[in-house]
């Protein structure tokens, strides 16, 4: 993958280092289809940001054999912090935002959700294995291998696609949590109502 020759000795050999995240997500993928009647749409997303750690740790491994290297150490530090903002966010899911398991708005807020998180650490890798100059606006003149055009085609509809999915997302859970914040404030006002009319 690497468009240098030289290979850092160090470096863990590519079938092993790529069999890694690989596998994790595989095995991540069947665990999580088995257990999907089971979860919650918060547990859901908790399931995924312990799996989006779980293979993020590994992609390290690839840095010495991406074609944009750089690339490849964003894909592994950003998708430690995505792990942990879905963490974060199924925790709150139901309590903090108050969505309710399996609606509409909160099935749709989540898969948004999961696929903004996954499509930005998928289009990052993709970017960074196949050298595509598009990756970042600042690579444009620093990338020597010229990949397919069909691979910044790719490239271009999984981060464009993610960062709209990101922003969506975003704008419901913050709108059910405004819609929260009022019903609540409701009910508190319903009761003091209720304790001053005693």
């Amino acid at each position: 993958m690497s468009s240098s020759g030289e290979q850092d000795p160090a470096a863990m050999p590519i079938l092993l280092a790529a069999s890694l995240p690989v596998g994790f997500f595989l095995w991540g993928i069947v665990t999580w289809m088995r257990l999907r009647p089971k979860l919650t749409d918060g547990s859901e997303q908790i399931f995924h940001g312990l799996l989006m750690a779980l293979v993020a740790y590994p992609l390290g491994l690839l840095i010495p054999h991406a074609r944009i290297k750089k690339a490849m150490a964003l894909a592994h530090g950003a998708s430690l912090l995505q792990a942990a903002l879905l963490i974060i966010l199924g925790q709150a899911w139901h309590g903090t935002f108050g969505y309710v398991d399996k609606s509409r708005s909160s099935v749709a807020a989540k898969w948004i959700n999961l696929w903004g998180m996954w499509g930005n650490t998928f289009g990052i890798v993709w970017g960074a294995v196949f050298g595509a100059k598009e990756l970042f606006y600042v690579t444009k003149f620093f990338v020597e291998y010229q990949a397919p055009p069909w691979a910044e085609v790719v490239l271009h509809v999984l981060l464009k696609s993610q960062g709209l999915c990101n922003m969506v997302s975003f704008v419901l859970v913050m709108k059910q949590f405004a819609k929260k914040i009022e019903m609540d404030a409701k009910k508190i006002e319903i009761e003091i109502n209720a304790k001053k009319s005693l």
